[in-house]
């Protein structure tokens, strides 16, 4: 995807529909994540809350799933969050999760190591998504942060 088409408004908006009506990582059924680092996220000021279902194995992350109640943003951020992990070391995965949170509070931050997740660029100009943005992020980070701490 080039630059221009990132800044697009209907490929961006394409794209946080698309992961928000059909989510790959998104479960209804939570029996078969027994052996996953969990954790519940939920905002303050709407309904989200979902939940982070991480799976680590030789300090890669190998799955994650989500279950809950989301907002286009909250539920398409954490698909794509969700996807963009899979397969990546603990550091790579600190790195891109801090790189989106610095993305969504307006900070500094390296669009390379987004991929879609650049679609929520602007979502700190309307300050009643910015929870929506993190919601489900914040429960992948603390998860693995869960995984970490044992």
């Amino acid at each position: 995807m080039s630059s221009i088409d990132k800044k697009d408004p209907e490929i961006v908006r394409a794209i946080i529909l698309d992961h928000y009506e059909n989510p790959v990582n998104f479960i209804q059924d939570t029996k078969n994540v027994e052996c996953y680092e969990s954790y519940n996220s939920a905002s303050p000021s709407c309904i989200d809350n979902l939940t982070a279902y991480v799976l680590v194995k030789d300090n890669k992350i190998e799955d994650i799933k989500f279950a809950g109640v989301g907002c286009a943003i909250s539920t398409s951020s954490t698909d794509i969050m969700a996807s963009l992990l899979k397969n990546k070391n603990l550091s790579e995965t600190k790195t891109i999760i801090d790189n989106y949170l610095n993305m969504i509070d307006g900070n500094k931050y390296d669009e390379d190591l987004l991929g879609e997740l650049y679609s929520y660029e602007n979502v700190n100009k309307q300050a009643n998504r910015i929870n929506c943005a993190k919601v489900g992020i914040i429960a992948i980070k603390k998860a693995i942060e869960k995984y970490e701490s044992k």
